[in-house]
């Protein structure tokens, strides 16, 4: 059973001071400061309609996320495999969720709304189960020990209504319930879930035994009021990051009140709002459907808040030791700091949540009318630090912030005890008055930030990257980083960062085009995978390229392959890609533009008749071969029926899933061995 009980708290720090040597750490030794700070905090953000604040809160950042995976080996320029459930992870060892896993010969994939389990053990793929889920969207999957797998997804729900407390059967204990702050000190009060917002997302954790392949069953599922961001599996330790906002019910503004009554009585509400409006809330149900337990997912001595505010939203990580059981996890424990994340990044020892104010993407300047905008303010990253080296918690640690926004999660690096992010400040796009074309004020910068009491403090960096431009593709080795910046031209900066405090530039290379994937692939080479352009930074079709960094003040291209017209999937999520180290071959999904001749007697979408010849986008795997000499060349084009979501290495040969349907191909030329359909031929997944 994946479900969260907390013990007793440990003794707090004295409410608004720092424990010494936890990084600026400052917990709430009761509920009356924890609600008192909460409602400073959100204070700002209630007006005539209610809380417009709270975290921005991306489903899966991973599903965002242009940029590399980490090394597996230190700069030698090792080539690096997909993880052993099939996924092209972001550090080695550290597993992460996806729409696809493979154990083994079993391949277990989402589509639809409902888990497919494929045997690919012989000539061709068998469909052997299929599990429908009755609520919610399922997305992604970790595969757990004792063949069982954890299925996250979120939904839109109603919130638990009142009512009693129903006890956890077994040796599992109830989540302690709210206390409130009252005239005598504090008091603990029975644990009921207080009606709250009529509905909001929440975080589906459901585990499913699959080791009956063809009748895989759901053995728990919990539920938690709040929005899913990712999670991490390592050393059989499950860490489940979510966040949430506050839940106080507020009254839109009505007819004939002015704004400034409305708010005035919003913020009342706010006054009066007890701890539990603050605090994720849990549901635990077994596989027959029936509540096991409900009530609050943390206690207010759970929470931790950084030095510096950082938002009214509340970001919980729960552990999981999945390797000390099966059906129930008993010593789940969650962890939450005050702030709003939509990003998260994990090495072995460390993880960390973050979020860049106004999103990710880069700024664009916002016009006023009747005059002209000047630059958005500049953009901050705030970064919470937790310790993932630990079985059963994952303390937080302490928070810093660096100036700019980011690529994306994977503009982050743990190595040695110090974070390295990759940033732009400033913006790419052309300020107002200079015209399309006109230069922006940005730069890229790499910066180097370590543990310090007072939290994360920057010790060293890099700046002037690619003026005008903005990151588009990062590789973390240990000692060297490869930034690829993009508005024209394609420049490949690459950073030394052997000394932390001293980052140096040590070499660079301007082509057209970009990457915004890029693979070690052995013998110190990097293969990037991205977009041709034109001189004027048009992009003009999907290409490969090869790079040799083994001397990094002079870097130098040494294949490309283009691919023509298309775009892949790949530069918003580096999941997608799969690399076969004994083939040389790496492979990826994309759309492809094919020329098409209109059949006589049909009418065709081409613009002309019979005989026509036009273009079309198919969905395609593509495969490029590394030569051993240097170099590349395409190696195979598999066409599918729908978009294609992966291909993953399985047993030395290779499955794309497609929405409809798994095929498995032979790496050499990606002929096609045989398919099953996973979904249903009426139209919509079973329910």
């Amino acid at each position: 059973m994946l479900a969260v009980t907390v013990g007793a708290a440990a003794p707090a720090a004295a409410s608004g001071s720092a424990a010494p040597g936890n990084g600026g750490l400052r917990k709430f030794d009761d509920c009356r400061s924890f609600t008192d700070y909460m409602r400073t905090v959100t204070d700002p953000e209630v007006g005539p309609y209610g809380n417009g604040g709270g975290p921005m809160l991306y489903r899966n950042a991973p599903m965002a996320d242009a940029g590399s995976a980490a090394p597996q080996a230190a700069t030698d320029g090792t080539a690096v495999e997909n993880s052993p459930t099939g996924t092209n992870v972001q550090e080695a060892g550290v597993d992460e969720p996806d729409v696809a896993k493979v154990d083994g010969s079993f391949l277990y994939t989402l589509t639809g709304g409902r888990l497919a389990v494929v045997d690919t053990a012989g000539t061709a793929p068998r469909l052997r189960g299929t599990l429908s889920f009755q609520d919610g969207n399922p997305n992604e999957l970790l595969v757990l020990p004792q063949h069982r797998l954890l299925v996250i997804g979120n939904h839109w729900t109603a919130y638990p209504q009142p009512g009693p407390v129903r006890p956890m059967p077994g040796p599992l204990r109830p989540a302690p319930g709210p206390i409130r702050p009252q005239s005598g000190g504090v008091v603990a009060q029975p644990m009921i879930v207080r009606p709250i917002r009529p509905g909001g997302t929440s975080l589906d954790l459901t585990v499913v035994d699959v080791s009956d392949a063809d009748h895989p069953t759901v053995e728990w599922v919990e539920t938690i009021t709040g929005s899913y961001l990712s999670a991490r599996l390592h050393d059989g330790v499950a860490r489940i990051v979510l966040g949430s906002t506050p839940h106080v019910v507020y009254r839109p503004m009505e007819n004939g009140e002015t704004p400034e009554a409305a708010t005035a009585r919003n913020r009342a509400a706010l006054d009066a709002a007890p701890a539990g409006d603050f605090l994720p809330t849990r549901e635990v149900r077994d596989g027959a459907g029936h509540v096991r337990a409900s009530g609050p997912l943390l206690r207010c001595t759970d929470v931790s808040r950084p030095q510096d505010p950082s938002g009214s939203g509340v970001i919980s990580i729960l552990t999981v030791d999945t390797r000390q059981g099966t059906a129930h996890f008993t010593d789940a424990h969650g962890t939450g700091v005050i702030g709003n994340g939509d990003l998260v990044y994990s090495s072995a020892d460390r993880l960390y949540v973050a979020t860049t104010q106004g999103g990710w993407n880069p700024p664009r300047p916002m016009p006023m009318a009747g005059s002209q905008s000047a630059a958005p303010a500049e953009r901050r990253t705030a970064i919470h630090a937790f310790d993932a080296t630990g079985r059963t918690s994952t303390p937080y640690l302490g928070s810093g912030s660096v100036a700019g926004f980011l690529l994306g999660r994977w503009a982050f690096s743990e190595h040695d005890g110090y974070l390295r992010v990759a940033t732009t400040t400033g913006q790419p796009w052309s300020p107002p008055g200079e015209g399309p074309s006109g230069p922006g004020t940005s730069q890229s910068s790499v910066i180097v930030l370590a543990e310090k009491p007072d939290g994360l403090r920057q010790v060293g960096s890099v700046t002037g990257l690619g003026a005008g431009e903005r990151i588009y593709g990062i590789r973390w080795f240990d000692d060297l980083a490869a930034v690829v910046t993009f508005r024209q031209m394609d420049p490949l900066y690459l950073v030394d960062l052997s000394d932390p405090r001293s980052p140096t530039l040590r070499g660079q290379l301007e082509l057209t085009g970009y990457s915004a994937y890029l693979h070690p692939t052995g013998s110190s080479r990097l293969m990037g995978i991205g977009q041709d352009a034109d001189a004027q930074g048009h992009p003009t079709g999907l290409q490969a390229q090869e790079f040799d960094v083994s001397a990094p003040e002079h870097p130098q291209r040494t294949g490309k392959v283009e691919l023509g017209q298309g775009s892949t999937q790949l530069e918003n999520d580096s999941r997608a890609f799969a690399y076969l180290t004994d083939r040389h071959l790496a492979v990826f999904p994309a759309y492809v533009t094919e020329k098409v001749k209109c059949p006589p007697n049909a009418q065709c979408y081409t613009g002309g008749g019979p005989g026509f010849v036009g273009q079309i986008s198919v969905p395609a795997a593509l495969a490029i071969s590394v030569d051993s000499r240097g170099g590349l060349h395409q190696a195979g084009k598999f066409i599918a029926d729908s978009m294609i979501v992966r291909v993953l290495p399985v047993a030395g040969r290779l499955v794309a899933i497609s929405g409809t349907s798994v095929y498995l191909l032979n790496p050499d030329g990606l002929t096609e061995m045989g398919s099953t359909r996973i979904v249903p031929n009426s139209a919509g997944p079973t329910r």
